[in-house]
């Protein structure tokens, strides 16, 4: 009987987790920790696909960015075959800066590496994002900087997943 990946399922076990973590009580790690704002919105939305507006933000989203598949054994037919994959999911933590304190400190900075510190610890909590992966490991995280106009910055970070499943 062939399976397939639940890709789906991956995504909502993120969100699961990362809603968890943005309660004082549910989990050991505080998604807003050391953060101006509480997370607002936990989502499984590609960025791209959101409008920006502030109420959305701080915000947290994840979507899958690719699959690599590897065949396992030699079989008679691709439908019977099992196989290996990779997973790579990207994990999002975006923020809407329109405030400066001072032209030598930029809280919205500060805010985005804890937010991504937060995000990475929360989900190393759940090694199999729910049952749904055989293991998870954190790659890379890229920050990055939009201004939307002279006054208004999203601020965004990426931290990369690779996930292994065996289907």
């Amino acid at each position: 009987m062939a399976v397939v990946v639940d890709l789906v399922g991956i995504k909502s076990a993120i969100q699961t987790t990362l809603l968890a973590a943005n309660t004082t009580t549910a989990s050991p790690v505080y998604l807003s920790n050391g953060m101006s704002r509480k997370v607002a919105q936990v989502l499984k939305i590609n960025p791209q696909h959101i409008q920006p507006q502030p109420s959305f933000f701080p915000m947290v989203t994840c979507y899958i960015n690719s699959k690599n598949t590897q065949q396992m054994d030699i079989v008679v037919d691709q439908l019977t075959a099992k196989f290996k994959g990779e997973i790579s999911v990207s994990v999002v933590g975006i923020l809407w800066n329109d405030t400066y304190a001072s032209v030598d400190k930029d809280p919205a900075d500060d805010d985005i590496n804890y937010l991504m510190e937060n995000i990475e610890l929360s989900l190393r909590a759940d090694p199999n994002f729910g049952g749904k992966v055989l293991w998870q490991k954190p790659t890379q995280i890229e920050y990055y900087n939009q201004a939307l106009d002279e006054s208004t910055h999203l601020r965004a970070g990426v931290l990369t997943y690779n996930a292994q499943v065996f289907y």
